[in-house]
């Protein structure tokens, strides 16, 4: 048997959806509570139990000024730059703060303007005091050093002769404040090598030649060859700046966080409205719990994953509400069409819903595959922006394909069952035909 007809065959068979709804209503109850269990863990642990964005909590703020710098070539590697910063910064105070960014890093201007956005959320358990004070002048110092400054560019060894080599940015520096910053540099972390003394430092251009006393071994070599690169760098005058420290107000936040609740809120009555007027009030409540079943599966999976909430989230949970509400009517309607069915009046509400399921079901996952290619493929090869937006579609699309097959029709049947009194007067019978033939008079009878 070919792999298309096993499909059709597959498709074709009656899977009593509306009666297995117990199994059903499991499912999701299940994921629910796992999300409860590792909220409860990461409220401990983490000392948060939802990973909530600067655009609902608050925070700060900075720009990374990069100018002409910054290119399509190696933005990227500016980011895992500045995340690895944000992931160890440490103050004059000798403590070190694990600074969480928040949502994706954001590429801004072009040409001389151009710059990377960065959000960040206070550091749990550190005083707003603390944070403008020592945290936020230690990221922008840190940042500073770490991103804007000049890395050697070649570090050779020929004998007993270091040579360090910089870019064309850094012209000849000659002997002045930018040589002596890097002669005391190399000086500072020469005194932990016992074995290598230095005769002379000088200046050759965009170089600097150390001469040593004699021949570094190899082992040394590769050890000065670390520490070079990560201490012997030189403030670029012309790589730009870092403006930042910049506090996200909580009154924006509060305000954003109502809005997005007053759109989703009143999204759900006005389609509450429609479909009881175009269908039948039943059919409204069941769409309602199966949107109601997508928002909550869809913030089960963020916070098992502990994945940041914040407006882009808000974005994708709107979308998935206008796409699982439209498979739910396409149900529905089918529903109502095999109400009127002359069929109908031989079936219980269960089977009509599972009629009107597999009627509808391929239809329902073409679509969600389709989608899903798409929504995939941004995820693979999309902007870190489009990423964090992609995950959250993605778990919408199956949960709300899983509400519009299972859940919808389900709760349907059931709500069928308790509004009525027995089978006989559930269904809308189709209407009779008026006979012309007129009815026989009483006195007509026996005769």
């Amino acid at each position: 048997m070919k792999f298309k007809d096993k499909i059709s065959n597959l498709l074709d068979k009656d899977f009593h959806i509306a009666e297995k709804r117990k199994i059903i209503f499991i499912i999701p109850i299940a994921i629910l509570v796992v999300a409860a269990v590792m909220m409860i863990i990461f409220r401990f642990t983490l000392g948060t139990a939802l990973n909530l964005g600067t655009d609902f909590t608050g925070g700060y703020s900075v720009d990374i000024v990069l100018g002409n710098q910054l290119t399509d070539s190696n933005y990227q590697t500016y980011y895992s730059k500045i995340e690895d910063v944000f992931r160890s910064v440490e103050a004059d105070n000798g403590k070190t703060y694990n600074v969480r960014i928040s949502g994706a890093l954001q590429r801004q201007g072009s040409g001389d303007e151009s710059s990377i956005h960065v959000k960040y959320s206070a550091v749990n358990g550190v005083s707003e005091n603390e944070m403008s004070k020592v945290v936020n002048p230690a990221i922008i110092s840190a940042l500073e050093n770490k991103i804007l400054n000049k890395v050697p560019t070649k570090i050779e060894f020929d004998g007993n002769v270091i040579t360090v080599s910089y870019d064309e940015v850094i012209n000849n520096f000659g002997k002045g404040s930018a040589f002596d910053e890097l002669k005391t540099a190399f000086e500072e972390l020469i005194e932990d090598y016992d074995g290598v003394s230095v005769t002379s430092i000088e200046p050759d251009g965009k170089k600097i030649v150390i001469t040593c006393a004699s021949e570094i071994d190899s082992a040394t070599v590769k050890k000065l060859t670390s520490e070079i690169r990560s201490k012997m760098n030189l403030r670029d005058i012309y790589s730009g700046e870092v403006k930042g420290g910049d506090l996200v107000g909580a009154t924006v936040s509060t305000e954003l966080l109502f809005n997005a609740i007053l759109a989703v809120s009143l999204a759900l009555v006005f389609m509450l409205c429609y479909i009881g007027l175009r269908f039948q009030l039943s059919s409204g409540l069941a769409c309602i719990i199966a949107l109601f079943h997508d928002i909550l599966i869809m913030f089960a999976f963020m916070a098992i994953c502990h994945i940041e909430i914040n407006s882009t989230f808000i974005a994708a949970l709107i979308t998935i509400l206008g796409y699982s509400i439209n498979n739910s009517i396409i149900v529905f309607d089918r529903v109502r069409e095999n109400m009127r069915s002359v069929y109908s009046k031989k079936m219980s509400p269960e089977g009509i819903a599972n009629k009107s399921v597999k009627e509808t079901l391929m239809r329902s996952i073409n679509t969600t595959i389709t989608t899903l290619i798409m929504i995939l493929m941004v995820a693979i090869i999309g902007v870190s922006d489009i990423k964090i937006f992609a995950f959250p579609i993605i778990i919408g699309l199956l949960s709300g394909t899983f509400s519009s097959i299972c859940i919808a029709p389900s709760m349907w049947a059931l709500f069928q069952r308790v509004g009525k009194k027995n089978k006989e007067n559930f269904n809308i019978q189709p209407k009779e035909k008026k006979s012309n033939k007129k009815s026989a008079k009483p006195s007509e009878i026996g005769a």
